[in-house]
């Protein structure tokens, strides 16, 4: 429920705050922790996977994604990112995720549930994917 929680946070705050439109690369930003120098860590290739995939999985600009029967619905890819990419990757991987590297192919492997207007992609309920406590 934290987690949940502090995602809605996370969303209402990006939305009132903006995106500034840097967010539209994986090398773009990296934050405190990141890797630097314009390469891209674990955390930023599975923010950029998890975009891509909620983007592809719906009709129209909107990218959706669904965990455990919460739906979490953002306007655009950019807005995608900025939670993700942006904020989540802010901190480095091991504030991101459990364990980024075990979480990478985990979301590499998410498929897609419904389709059209409704498609959202299925984000990975294992630990590894999940926020450190």
């Amino acid at each position: 429920m934290r987690r949940v929680l502090l995602l809605v946070v996370a969303s209402f705050s990006l939305a009132t705050c903006g995106d500034g439109g840097g967010t539209a690369g994986t090398g773009g930003t990296t934050g405190a922790g990141g890797t630097g120098g314009g390469s891209t860590g674990l955390c930023q290739q599975i923010a950029s996977t998890i975009c891509e995939k909620a983007c592809s999985c719906r009709e129209g600009p909107e990218c959706a994604m669904s965990q455990e029967g919460l739906t979490l619905i953002f306007d655009s890819d950019s807005d995608c990112r900025g939670l993700f990419l942006t904020l989540g990757c802010s901190m480095g991987d091991m504030a991101a995720y459990n364990d980024a590297a075990a979480c990478l192919p985990l979301v590499q492997a998410a498929t897609c549930i419904g389709t059209g207007t409704e498609g959202a992609v299925a984000y990975p309920t294992e630990m590894a994917c999940q926020s450190p406590p």
